[in-house]
């Protein structure tokens, strides 16, 4: 497996947490040449940067980054193309979730989600073409979710940004293949990452290090869609192939999010 990460450059918005960080840790293990790191949060980044360095000394490179911010993410792209004159992978995984009844979602909440979870994607994707597309190669991964394969009620807003994700992604696939460039989207269902906040995750997450290792596979592969795990597998098939039995089982899951924002303030 090692052979299509093995003295590759990345760059990886998200870095310092989740499946972000932990994509990060197993490009490293699989012999990346260097993985540029952009988040956020400065606290978190320069700790994990710190952690890594220690473990592949000259191999990881810290920047700051605001995915919603386009010369942010450009500098961050940009700078790991030129640390050695190519640019292997852009994994665009910064993001958030957002499980909110419709009546609490406001004009602002949807440019939020929009700019972080669609536009931060964009201009990750939209700065790294050009350069693969010069240099003839080049691997752009990006993050979605379960939520844009399938509806889900009380996540309009993020699934909306999550279903453009993955229209885009394989459009480009098709579009830029026959240029050496691969693209694919990764569709998790619930993964155990700090995107649940102060909550619990849920007793169907799966642990982030099964979740990067499933999508490190299907990426060598060069799959285009990658759903994970088994269950979410389950459940597209269930939306394309049963849609009556999907129906009962959304508006379930509409019933009982219903009543636990009712008595609970939470949809879970």
């Amino acid at each position: 497996m090692n052979g299509y990460f093995e003295n590759k450059v990345a760059a990886v918005t998200g870095a310092a947490s989740g499946i972000a960080l932990e994509m990060t840790e197993q490009l490293l293990k699989r012999g990346a040449k260097a993985v540029f790191m952009g988040d956020v949060k400065e606290e978190n980044l320069t700790r994990e940067s710190k952690r890594l360095e220690d473990k592949y000394p000259g191999k990881v490179f810290p920047i700051l980054t605001d995915v919603t911010k386009e010369k942010q993410v450009a500098r961050l792209i940009e700078s790991a193309a030129e640390y050695a004159g190519h640019l292997d992978f852009v994994c665009n995984i910064a993001g958030m979730g957002m499980t909110l009844p419709t009546e609490q979602i406001t004009f602002e909440i949807w440019d939020y989600i929009i700019d972080l979870n669609l536009k931060g994607v964009i201009y990750g994707t939209y700065t790294a073409i050009p350069i693969m597309r010069k240099q003839g190669f080049g691997h752009v991964v990006n993050a979605s979710s379960i939520a844009g394969l399938v509806p889900v009620p009380y996540q309009a807003v993020y699934a909306a940004t999550k279903a453009a994700v993955i229209s885009m992604t394989e459009s480009l696939q098709y579009e830029l293949e026959v240029e050496g460039l691969c693209f694919s989207v990764f569709c998790p269902y619930n993964v155990r990452t700090p995107i649940f906040g102060d909550m619990a995750p849920p007793a169907d997450s799966i642990g982030v290090d099964e979740a990067v290792e499933y999508i490190l596979q299907e990426i060598e592969k060069k799959s285009v869609v990658i759903v994970l795990p088994q269950i979410a597998r389950d459940l597209y098939a269930l939306y394309r192939e049963h849609k009556e039995e999907f129906d009962k089982f959304a508006r379930n899951l509409a019933a009982e999010r219903r009543e636990n924002y009712r008595t609970k303030g939470t949809y879970y």
